[in-house]
Order: structure tokens, then sequence, then C-alpha cells
């Protein structure tokens, strides 16, 4: 394959915002890492959210068809491991992040502290390999705080992630 000396792959290139996913089965919450995320429509505004298999979260959303995307904040790194590295399987998120989340309604849980929130409905979903692309209907939305975006690159750079 031809190269320019860049080792870096071109889909990691790109700085995106980085996520957290909320989902409940219906009484029990949890939290997920999401950077597979994209918006796909204007009206109705609607987003693509890739979910990897054999997650908690994909269990959830099977059940319980309905979520709320966190935009993340620069100052809220240090939730990384716990949201994108621990199974909701054998560790629950809600009771580890503690004071740091809230309950809104259904099971499902924000996490203190994040810019913006998009309440889902999850339509259909695509097999794409190891995630399933999910297309969600935003049913609506919320401001919360002005503060910079937590970032891949600001993974990348703590070495939380690799590429």
């Amino acid at each position: 394959m031809p190269t320019t000396g860049i080792r870096v792959k071109p889909w990691n290139r790109v700085d995106a915002q980085v996520y957290t996913l909320a989902s409940s089965d219906g009484a029990r919450g949890n939290l997920n890492l999401c950077t597979y995320v994209t918006p796909v429509s204007m009206k109705p505004k609607r987003f693509i959210i890739g979910v990897y298999k054999g997650t908690k979260t994909l269990e959830n959303l099977e059940r319980n068809p309905v979520g709320i995307l966190q935009y993340m904040a620069a100052d809220q790194w240090e939730h990384v491991k716990l949201l994108g590295k621990k199974t909701g399987f054998t560790v629950d998120k809600i009771t580890a992040l503690g004071s740091d989340v809230e309950h809104v309604a259904g099971g499902l849980f924000r996490l203190r502290g994040v810019l913006a929130v998009l309440h889902l409905r999850f339509l259909e979903r695509i097999d794409a390999g190891d995630h399933w692309a999910w297309l969600a209907n935003v049913d609506a939305y919320e401001n919360l705080r002005e503060a910079e975006s937590l970032t891949f690159s600001q993974l990348k750079e703590r070495k939380l992630i690799l590429v």
C-alpha cells in the first residue's frame, strides 16, 4: 500500500467530539464512550451512532431503544477509562461514577458537567462489522454549559486510546 510516511490511519487524522451514551434496560442504567457518531439528517434531526457489538449498551438498546447522547467536556477526560475500557456487564458504572451522575428518567443517567445532551429514540440498525450503526432520531436536546470539548486528539495525547 502506498504511503507518504504518515503513520496514522486516515480515519484517525480528523479530530472529533467524544460522547458518552446513556442507555438502560428499563431498570439499570449504563454509560459508555462513543466516538463513532455523525449527524445524517437536518429534518428530522437524526444521527448514526456506532455501538460496539457484545456490549451492555447494545443489549440495553435492543431492550429499550432510547438513550441520551452526551457531549463530553475536556475536563471530563478522567471518566474515559471507566466509560470506554470497562464493560457494563461486570461494572456498575452508575455506582462507580457516584455523584458525577444524575438520574434523568427511565433508568437513564446524565454525566454531570457535559456540554449538551440529545435525547434519542433509536430506529433501526445496520451491521457495520464490529459495530452496529444505529439510526437515531433526536427527540429533544439541551445545551448545558460552555467549555472546551473532549476530543479524539485529546484522548490520543493522553494515551487513553491507541491509533
